[in-house]
């Protein structure tokens, strides 16, 4: 944030933040610990697409994971290939006899990626996971919800105190982040600063967990969506 506020110099100093999956998380995150701390999240506006802190209120193929975690663990592993596993798995996925074919709607609903874009997608998106990061995630799958590393702090406890305008997007077949898990933790923000928006489910429209940044309707139905949010905030406000 520092680097893009240096590069940006934005007259009040505040940014404008999109986050998807992951990224979302990261800013729920950040809101959270400038709550509990009492300082300025530093953010005019955020926007969180396909997240949520906890996903105990949902059915979220995210626990996939989850048993790679304990192992990773007790035999202190460093990194999970990720991005490995995925390369060598998408052709069980995509071609016959189609042995993974439950793997696809975890990327994308049907019809609503090309082809083309979806396979580079699995193929180039997916990295080297460190072990502790699948460790920490693990948290957002247990009562209460993410938590640090260390697990003193539960980053759900201080969104209530949130004075940073949200805009929290959710996809109607979305797998990894189901609309029940963001709604949970959208709820929690007052009112007053927080938004949501459920994409899909009408027209034989549906949005999975990567078409609401790179689906075939993103640039028509959710880019001018988040625009029209950013830009009902974007104003200088100055602290005396």
């Amino acid at each position: 944030m520092e680097y893009v506020r240096n590069q940006s110099k934005p007259k009040d100093g505040k940014l404008f933040a999109i986050g998807h999956s992951m990224g979302g998380i990261l800013l729920y995150s950040h809101l959270s610990s400038s709550a509990r701390t009492g300082k300025r999240s530093g953010l005019a506006a955020v926007v969180t697409l396909g997240s949520s802190l906890d996903y105990t209120v949902s059915n979220s193929s995210l626990k996939l994971l989850l048993p790679l975690a304990d192992p990773a663990q007790a035999l202190n592993v460093p990194v999970l290939p990720l991005g490995t596993l995925m390369t060598a798995i998408y052709p069980l996925a995509s071609q016959p006899p189609y042995a993974l074919a439950w793997m696809s709607p975890q990327v994308s609903a049907r019809n609503m990626m090309h082809p083309e874009l979806l396979k580079k997608l699995v193929l180039n998106n997916f990295c080297t996971v460190p072990a502790k990061l699948i460790l920490q995630l693990a948290t957002a799958f247990r009562p209460g919800g993410l938590r640090n590393r260390t697990g003193s702090i539960y980053y759900k406890d201080n969104l209530g105190k949130c004075e940073t305008p949200v805009l929290a997007v959710a996809g109607d077949e979305d797998l990894i982040c189901p609309q029940e898990a963001v709604l949970d933790t959208a709820k929690l923000i007052p009112s007053h600063f927080v938004s949501y928006k459920l994409f899909g489910g009408e027209n034989d429209i549906h949005y999975g967990h990567y078409d609401l940044v790179g689906g075939r309707l993103a640039a028509r139905d959710v880019y001018p969506c988040i625009i029209e949010f950013l830009s009902n905030h974007d104003k200088l406000e100055f602290s005396n």
